[in-house]
């Protein structure tokens, strides 16, 4: 009982803090706020902070759930190089027009980019790939290679079409500015959609906890919870990097953080992940925005401050004399 109260305690904080981080977010910024400025432009885009934290860190705590390593993020599956292949190719080759073209042709592309990525990563993974079984293991190596592909696919193109770089330098860096309702409109269904899949998949998670074979031995079927994992992260970093480009740690930070306030339970690690992730965002965008008044600071780049030195530290912490 005393436990459950202190976690109780614990999530009513976690929600403060975020409500605190997205109040902020509306009030403070390169301009004074006015009501036509916090009604038409910091609310959705503030609306859009939120949620692409939430989705980075969810997925991120799904992956390193499922994957068994605490280092395993979106960007080492190779999906987030997927999204930034997507987006360069439509600033040097041309975009297309869709719904209108209310939504940039960049972040549309972004969006499939990181999508057939995961696809891409869920093929490789089914049980008949080349005949036989994939492990986790195998498929992790796999993302990561193929992330090393779509960058030096990526880089490629920009240097054959340096003219195009200033335009996608920001989006590479991750940033709002400039994102709205527009593209919120876009990403609330897909959004929706994916957390869920993160909730269908929670109770196989756990059971996985104790290896690939006792979770078999308890009826889950592995091959499938991982396409399952791999299309809700996927579809989950494709709306966050439609929404504000490609934004690194904030899937390794958010949930390494709540597991240690927390616990590692999918379905408190998940959740509370996906609000310390939103709340991260916030305050990252939001100082993205004052810290060089009245330009802004791509929100990418307070993120990388953070995550850098928060991933060094899990690399050489050591917990028993071995690394944790």
């Amino acid at each position: 009982m005393k436990k459950r109260t202190g976690t109780f305690l614990k999530i009513l904080i976690l929600i403060f803090v975020l409500v605190l981080s997205f109040c902020v977010s509306l009030f403070f910024g390169a301009e004074t706020p006015t009501f036509f400025l916090i009604r038409y432009l910091r609310l959705p885009r503030s609306v859009l902070v939120l949620l692409s934290g939430a989705l980075l860190a969810g997925s991120g705590a799904v992956f390193q759930m499922f994957f068994r390593n605490p280092l395993a993020e979106p960007g080492l599956l190779g999906i987030s190089s997927g999204a930034t292949l997507g987006a360069v190719s439509s600033a040097c080759f041309g975009g297309f027009s869709f719904l209108g073209g209310f939504v940039s042709s960049i972040n549309i592309s972004a969006f499939l980019g990181a999508f057939l990525s995961g696809l891409v990563l869920a093929f490789i993974s089914s049980a008949s790939t080349f005949g036989k079984k994939v492990s986790s293991v195998v498929l992790l190596l796999c993302g990561t290679a193929l992330g090393t592909f779509y960058s030096s696919v990526s880089s490629m193109i920009m240097l054959m079409h340096n003219k195009e770089l200033y335009g996608i330098y920001s989006w590479l860096l991750g940033s709002f500015n400039g994102r709205g309702i527009n593209e919120l409109k876009f990403v609330i269904i897909p959004a929706v959609l994916a957390f869920v899949l993160m909730a269908l998949i929670l109770n196989p998670l756990d059971l996985l906890n104790g290896g690939e074979e006792n979770a078999r031995n308890l009826g889950v079927n592995v091959s499938l919870l991982r396409i399952f994992v791999i299309g809700a992260g996927s579809l989950a970093v494709s709306v966050a990097v439609c929404a504000g480009g490609t934004i690194s740690f904030v899937g390794l930070v958010a949930p390494h953080i709540m597991r240690r306030v927390f616990s590692s339970k999918s379905k408190t690690l998940v959740w509370t992940s996906a609000l310390g992730g939103a709340s991260l965002l916030l305050v990252a965008d939001t100082i993205a925005r004052i810290v060089m008044k009245p330009g802004e600071l791509p929100c990418g780049i307070i993120t990388s401050f953070i995550g850098v030195p928060f991933f060094i530290m899990l690399i050489f912490q050591k917990k028993g004399g071995r690394n944790e």
